[in-house]
């Protein structure tokens, strides 16, 4: 065997052995990164970002954005995010993932106070098929801020893979609200209330519905649950006023 043949060899399995090493050290570090906590975890997920590129690349700064996120790290987890968003159109980065992505960057935004960002970046995930409750009501209350009632309570109505709690049946019932539309707030609020929650999140869903009730001239009803929320310490200064308003009307006085 000639030296130059030899030289070739001998070249191709250092290559060889420095893949396997490399191959072997990838797949530690993705462990490490997507199933691991704190520095060590981060670490990984850094030397995976150094190295791989696409969808590998875009899987490590998520992981490392969470982490991020969980020790309120949020400047660095909103720089992470933003590097994804080159990567974000990968054929290989699962719509899930994206939807995931477009998530955190509208909640990081919000934290920013960068409303138009995070509007932005909702509706990005809502198109995603986020699941998400967060999402979708951080989204129909910036639309309802707005005075778009329309698109909140159709963005609500069509949300029908979240969990639906208290915050949701109130902000819908805001958005009916905005339109003039007190018997369908009426009946998002009814159903509200049959969900099980805390007693002070049932007292602000029922001076929300004592509101609602007053607007529809429900005025036993109306009297009923402002109380309640009064007694359950819901903030409600106008409650007092409003309660005098409906005895009077009730023949109370």
């Amino acid at each position: 065997m000639n030296i130059a043949l030899k030289g070739i060899l001998v070249a191709a399995g250092l290559a060889g052995g420095a893949f396997a090493l490399y191959s072997s050290a990838t797949g530690t570090k993705k462990k490490d990164c997507y199933g691991g906590q704190g520095k060590p975890a981060m670490d990984a997920c850094t030397f995976l970002i150094k190295w791989q590129q696409g969808a590998g690349k875009a899987e490590a700064l998520y992981k490392r954005s969470r982490l991020y996120a969980v020790q309120e790290l949020y400047d660095r987890e909103f720089s992470d995010l933003e590097a994804i968003l080159p990567f974000i159109k990968s054929p290989s980065l699962s719509p899930s993932r994206r939807a995931e992505v477009y998530a955190a960057l509208s909640i990081a935004a919000g934290r920013k106070r960068d409303q138009a960002a995070a509007m932005k970046y909702s509706e990005l995930a809502v198109k995603e098929g986020t699941a998400d409750p967060q999402v979708y009501l951080s989204l129909a209350g910036a639309y309802i801020e707005a005075s778009r009632f329309q698109e909140a309570a159709a963005l609500l109505e069509g949300a029908a893979g979240i969990e639906k709690k208290h915050p949701y049946y109130n902000t819908l019932a805001a958005a009916y609200g905005g339109l003039g539309n007190y018997p369908q707030a009426y009946e998002a609020l009814k159903t509200g209330l049959t969900v099980n929650a805390p007693r002070p999140v049932l007292a602000e869903t029922a001076k929300h519905m004592g509101l609602v009730c007053f607007e529809l001239k429900r005025y036993k009803e109306a009297e009923l649950y402002l109380n309640y929320a009064q007694k359950s310490g819901a903030e409600c200064p106008e409650c007092p006023l409003l309660l005098t308003t409906i005895r009077e009307s009730l023949g109370d006085y």
